[in-house]
Parts: structure tokens; C-alpha cells; sequence
């Protein structure tokens, strides 16, 4: 081939074809001995890796279960390699344990030297990388980098930013909820999860006040964004809180969201007025507020519901009625029956059908 390809007499065109054949195949012969080798180096790297995790985790889960093993035991030694791999181990352990075994693992990462190594890594410019360590300093309880952790706060990117917040309450929460709540309100980009996560570690007690005052003053849609968080508050101030929003606040959003996060009885004086707001949803939700605290006097007012001109009212409130502890189902075949509405009456049909009771 190579010699009709360097013969003189060969027509160009065929030439040209030929040559470029045999580019191709050196080419393709290339790209898929790249191909094998990668594949190998792959598979060494996830032997490798393999291996590390079965003995750190075995070291780990011993130092779980006792305090003299985590003080005591040998530690084998990790290369500059294994680092990431060894931060990602103690971090999955640490993440899985509460109680006294949080204890015996900080004392086996401290003498494993993890918090001179997350300090390094801080500083990477890997996003993975930083985040590991934040996440190790936090599981640390170690205030090494506290201003750098504070300064993440404002970072751009909310990756950093949030699990910075949430290591900042795992070292002090006392120190580091004052700095966090006002990141909680302004920064909308933190998934909501790892918020409640961060409150709920943070504890009521130092939750109910930032948060309530941060609800009660803020704009419509941040209010909303901070009711969903009600729960991981006092449960009595928050039901303070929700009748100050149902008495003072106009926003349909913000009355809705409100009367979610009642677990008391406490925004029933406002249900009547609720019942006949001119937005559907907080109509809505008025006839869910009835079904779970409603008394015989608000049958009525349900009954009205079940006339409204939006299918989830009726819906709502034909399941509030239901779900009245105090109506037997003779008494909810009655209400059905007395319905002049034929609609009212098909949507207290379905909900008994619902509940079983038909």
C-alpha cells in the first residue's frame, strides 16, 4: 500500500483517498489504545480508592462503638493522594452518628491531623475541595478558620456560602446564629432543605426570636419563604406570630402561608373574614384551618364553602367537614343531603366515599 501510495504515476484523487484512509485508521488505532489505557487507569483508581475506604471505614466504625479505640488505636499512615478520600470517610461517619460517638470520632480526626488537612484544602481551588474541608471543620467543632467561615457567608456561590452556615452552627450555635439568620432571610438561593437542616440544629431556642421578627417585618414573599420554617420553632410563639399576620397583614401569599403554620386554635377569631377573602387559595386554605380546629359553630361557615365558586374550596371544605371529629356519619349523609347546591352536595359525596364512610 505504501508503495502505490509513493508511486508517481498514481492518479491524485485515489492518492488523496488512500492517504486519508490510512490517517484514519492511525488515528483510530490511537484513540482506542487511549481508550484501553484510561479504562485501566480507571480501574486501578477505583481498586485503589476501594481500598482506602474499607480501611478507614473499618477504623472508623471501631472508633464509633469505643472511646479507648478512637484514643488508642494505630492509625496507618495516608499519602497526600488519599486525602480527599480520607476527608470524605470521616466525613460520611461523623455525618452518620450523634451522642458520645461524635466524641470518639473528633478524637480519632484530631490525631489523624483531618484539621490541618481541611485548613490546607480551604484554601484549594477545587469548589469540591473547600467544601470538604468547611464540612470537616464544622464536624470538627473547630474554630481554626471561624472569621474564614464567616466571610463564606457572603460568598456568590451558595454551595459555599450554606455549608459554611451549616459548620458555623455545628461549632457555636450560640456564637453563629446571630451572624446566620440575617443570611437565612436575604439569601433566597439556599435550598430550603439544608436551611432547615441548619435551624433545626441551631434548636428553638435560638430559632424563635431572630426568625419570628424576621417574618413579621419582611416583604411578602420572604415572610412565605420563612413560614416554611415555622416548625423548627416554638410552637406557641409561632402561633403568637400567625395571629399578628392574620390581624395586621393583607398579603393573600402571607395569609395563606400563616394559616399553614398554625398548630393551635388561635387564628380562628379571623376564619370568617379569611373565608370570605376575594383570592381563592386563602379561602382555601380558611376551610383546611376549620378541618383542624373547627367547633360546631364553624359548621356553617364550611357549609358556605362548599358553594364557592372554586373547585379546591369546595374540595377543602367538604374534606374540613369530614374530618370534624365531632360528625358521625349519619350526621355527614345529613349535610349532604340538605345540600341545595348540587355541586355542594357531589363534593361531600366524594369526600365521605374519601374517608370511607359512604
Amino acid at each position: 500500500m505504501w508503495a502505490f501510495l509513493s508511486a508517481p504515476g498514481s492518479d491524485v484523487t485515489v492518492r488523496v483517498a488512500a492517504w486519508t484512509t490510512a490517517w484514519v485508521s492511525a488515528v483510530t488505532i490511537v484513540l482506542f489504545a487511549y481508550s484501553l489505557a484510561l479504562r485501566a487507569a480507571t480501574v486501578q483508581e477505583a481498586k485503589r480508592r476501594r481500598a482506602i475506604i474499607e480501611r478507614w471505614r473499618g477504623i472508623f466504625a471501631a472508633a464509633m462503638l469505643s472511646g479507648s479505640y478512637a484514643r488508642e488505636c494505630a492509625l496507618p499512615r495516608f499519602s497526600r493522594a488519599e486525602r480527599s478520600d480520607l476527608l470524605e470517610e470521616w466525613n460520611l461517619a461523623r455525618d452518620s452518628v450523634e451522642g458520645e460517638a461524635v466524641g470518639h470520632l473528633i478524637v480519632i480526626g484530631e490525631r489523624l491531623g483531618v484539621d490541618a488537612v481541611a485548613r490546607r484544602m480551604l484554601r484549594a481551588r477545587r469548589l469540591s475541595a473547600r467544601l470538604a474541608a468547611i464540612q470537616t471543620l464544622g464536624h470538627l467543632r473547630s474554630r481554626a478558620e471561624w472569621a474564614a467561615l464567616i466571610s463564606l457567608l457572603d460568598d456568590p456561590n451558595t454551595a459555599l456560602s450554606v455549608t459554611a452556615a451549616r459548620a458555623l452552627v455545628e461549632i457555636d450555635a450560640h456564637d453563629s446564629v446571630p451572624l446566620v439568620m440575617p443570611k437565612v432571610v436575604t439569601r433566597d438561593d439556599w435550598p430550603a432543605t439544608t436551611v432547615s437542616r441548619i435551624l433545626d440544629k441551631a434548636g428553638p431556642d435560638l430559632v424563635t426570636q431572630p426568625l419570628c421578627s424576621a417574618i413579621l417585618i419582611s416583604e411578602a414573599a420572604t415572610s412565605v419563604r420563612l413560614l416554611k420554617f415555622a416548625e423548627l420553632a416554638r410552637t406557641e410563639r409561632i402561633d403568637q406570630l400567625v395571629e399578628i399576620l392574620l390581624r395586621e397583614r393583607r398579603e393573600p401569599r402571607v395569609l395563606a402561608a400563616a394559616m399553614k403554620a398554625l398548630s393551635s386554635s388561635a387564628g380562628l377569631p379571623h376564619v370568617e373574614r379569611l373565608a370570605a377573602h376575594e383570592v381563592w387559595y386563602v379561602r382555601m386554605q380558611a376551610a383546611k384551618l376549620l378541618g383542624r380546629f373547627g367547633q360546631e359553630r364553624d359548621l356553617a361557615l364550611l357549609e358556605g364553602l362548599l358553594r364557592d365558586a372554586e373547585w379546591w374550596v369546595r374540595y377543602r371544605a367538604a374534606q374540613a367537614i369530614v374530618a370534624l371529629p365531632f360528625l358521625g356519619p349519619n350526621r355527614l349523609r345529613q349535610i349532604r343531603d340538605r345540600q341545595t347546591d348540587r355541586y355542594a352536595g357531589d363534593m361531600m359525596q366524594q369526600a365521605i366515599a374519601e374517608a370511607g364512610l359512604a
